[in-house]
């Protein structure tokens, strides 16, 4: 679902095919600060730059369908089996062949190498036990229990060139990355990395080369798009799209993250002292936000309200649940019923840029929120100290900002798990919906699972662990003249771009 904004005009453009010397210039916020080493990061902003160089054994596109990649076929020979047949005449760009035994080998070092063992992907495929080559072109890769969603996980996991990784360990792949996609390192430098067209990739690309540049500042991307000294721009801003005429364009996805603040109930195992240990209460700062207003004044008109994790396309979307209804009368007598009748102060950690008007959508909050009494204090981080106080359950406020994040597996099981007593460092916990979202983690009857995860959406809906806010929307702003600059999931088909 998109919508091209802004007027777009012809202009010539380069060659039509990598013969041709054509360069792609992109501008993003960031580059990935663990640089070629894939293992790290499964989102943005390393997929901007992985998606050039790698590619995983499956892809989840923006519809959610597990699509080949490497891998053509997959099936089940156990409840925890997988086997994967890889593709035929698969290259590395430092020559290597695509092999089972590889694929064995860096699943391998995923698990094992205290390097990477506890990376964010080594985490997020923490069921896997091990794998191994069965012949040539097929792998079977074991898991500790059924994990039904193996294949949505592996597209995660990008495959460097294993002989390159083993001998070179995570420092070389870092500063010189090898993979099967379309354009390969030619140098890595601090704020823009040079890329040319491997043209014995599996899906060689169209252009030449391709030029990565990390931009900070919005205002600078979009002078720079203005200006024609890039192609496209990741993070354009709402208020910026007004400003995108002549030959750009600026194009709104709905995502599939939901924005939301997270409520603290608990510290581990220890109850906490808050108002937001009361259901109630909970329920009563739901109601109390004008989400549709957030949607239509700040975010295009284009962003959705919304009451549960998983949005449209993700499994376990209950259609029955809707947003939270704009009522501050009812958020006022939920608040007398739990003991508040004059509101109380509450504080919340958050981090702005994340996403599109995220700053004006906090003010929005609390705005709306002093409405009814609740007066709510924003701390402004940056990204670094909200993920240590994330990781170590840190947290000296009663909420935090934390979204919904089913990228790239479009399954929401994690963000779900984040939000309940599974997570290791809890801040969150009602028994039983954890206990019925842990039922559905190992349920490998597709149906069921999909109606176990639904009934706990319905659960969290009514017992809020978050405020619910809006199905975010994702913008990139473009010249008119770039064709084939598919954004599916945040991964980009660079192999298909050229300027006409």
């Amino acid at each position: 679902m998109a919508l091209v904004l802004g007027i777009a005009l012809a202009a010539c453009g380069g060659g039509s095919g990598s013969d041709g010397g054509q360069t792609l210039r992109i501008g993003v916020d960031s580059l990935p600060a663990s640089q070629g080493n894939p293992f790290n990061s499964a989102v943005s902003p390393g997929v901007y730059t992985y998606a050039a160089i790698y590619d995983p054994l499956t892809f989840v596109n923006e519809a959610g369908e597990v699509k080949p990649w490497l891998a053509t076929e997959w099936k089940t020979t156990s409840d925890t089996a997988w086997s994967f047949t890889l593709r035929d005449n698969v290259t590395f760009s430092n020559g290597e062949q695509l092999t089972a035994q590889g694929v064995a080998d860096v699943v391998t070092f995923l698990k094992q190498n205290p390097e990477v063992k506890q990376s964010v992907v080594a985490n997020d495929l923490a069921t896997i036990k091990s794998a191994k080559a069965v012949d040539a072109k097929t792998v079977e890769i074991t898991t500790s229990v059924p994990d039904p969603v193996l294949p949505n996980k592996l597209t995660e996991l990008m495959i460097p060139a294993p002989k390159a990784l083993a001998e070179g360990g995570v420092k070389g792949i870092a500063a010189t990355p090898v993979g099967t996609g379309p354009f390969q390192v030619k140098n890595w430098g601090g704020n823009k990395i040079t890329l040319t067209a491997f043209e014995k990739s599996w899906r060689a690309p169209k252009a030449a080369g391709l030029e990565i540049q990390a931009m900070q500042d919005p205002a600078s991307r979009l002078q720079a798009l203005q200006s024609g000294q890039v192609d496209l721009i990741t993070g354009v801003s709402p208020d910026q799209v007004g400003q995108m005429k002549g030959s750009v364009q600026a194009e709104a996805n709905l995502g599939n993250q939901v924005m939301s603040l997270a409520f603290r109930n608990v510290k581990g195992d220890a109850k906490i002292d808050s108002p937001l240990t009361d259901k109630k209460v909970r329920q009563a700062l739901n109601y109390a936000v004008d989400k549709q207003a957030i949607a239509d004044n700040l975010l295009l008109g284009k962003a959705q309200p919304i009451g549960q994790g998983p949005t449209e396309k993700v499994v376990g979307h209950n259609p029955d649940v809707k947003a939270y209804p704009h009522d501050p009368a009812k958020a006022k007598a939920l608040l007398a019923e739990a003991g508040h009748p004059n509101g109380f102060a509450m504080s919340a950690d958050v981090v702005v840029g994340s996403f599109p008007a995220d700053a004006d959508i906090y003010q929005a909050v609390k705005q709306d929120l002093a409405k009814v009494g609740v007066d709510l204090t924003l701390n402004q981080m940056n990204f670094p100290t909200w993920m240590q106080r994330y990781t170590g359950n840190s947290w000296k406020t009663e909420a935090f900002g934390l979204s919904w994040n089913a990228l790239p597996t479009m399954d929401p099981t994690r963000a779900m798990s984040n939000f309940t007593c599974l997570r290791a460092a809890t801040f969150f916990c009602d028994e039983p919906t954890a206990g019925h979202l842990e039922s559905a983690l190992t349920n490998m009857d597709a149906d069921k699972r999909a109606e176990q995860l639904r009934a706990v959406v319905a659960e969290m809906h009514d017992n809020p662990p978050a405020l619910f806010l809006v199905h975010q929307i994702t913008i990139v702003g473009k010249s008119a003249d770039l064709q084939g600059a598919k954004d599916d999931n945040r991964f980009f088909r660079y192999d298909q771009m050229v300027k006409k």
